[in-house]
C-alpha cells in the first residue's frame, strides 16, 4: 500500500473538521451541564448538526475522491499491461455497460 503525504489544504481540511467534530460534542456537553442541567438549547443541538455535516462532508468527499483515483489508476494499469502484453483490454470493467442479450 502506497503512503501518500497530505498537501496543507487537505490537511487545513482534515484539521477543521475534526475542530468543527469536537466543538459541537463540547458545546453539546456543556449544554448538559450549564443551568438548566440536563437541558440542551436547540441552538446547541443545531451547532452540533451542521458541525457533523461539516465534517462528514469533508471527510467523505476525500474518502470518495481517493477510492475513485485508486480504481482509476488500478483500472489504467490494468489497461496498459493488457496491451504490452498482445491481449485485448477488458472493457467488461467498464461503469455502465450491461451485458445482457
Amino acid at each position: 500500500m502506497e503512503t501518500q503525504k497530505l498537501d496543507i489544504k487537505t490537511k487545513y481540511a482534515i484539521g477543521t473538521a475534526v475542530v468543527a467534530f469536537v466543538a459541537g460534542w463540547g458545546m453539546t456537553i456543556a449544554g448538559f451541564i450549564i443551568p438548566p442541567k440536563g437541558e440542551v438549547h436547540d441552538s446547541v443541538l443545531w451547532i452540533l448538526g451542521q458541525a457533523l455535516v461539516y465534517t462528514a462532508s469533508v471527510l467523505g468527499i476525500g474518502m470518495y475522491f481517493n477510492n475513485q483515483m485508486a480504481k482509476f489508476r488500478a483500472d489504467t494499469r490494468r489497461y496498459i499491461r493488457d496491451i504490452e502484453q498482445g491481449r485485448e483490454p477488458d472493457d467488461s470493467q467498464e461503469e455502465g455497460t450491461d451485458n445482457e442479450s
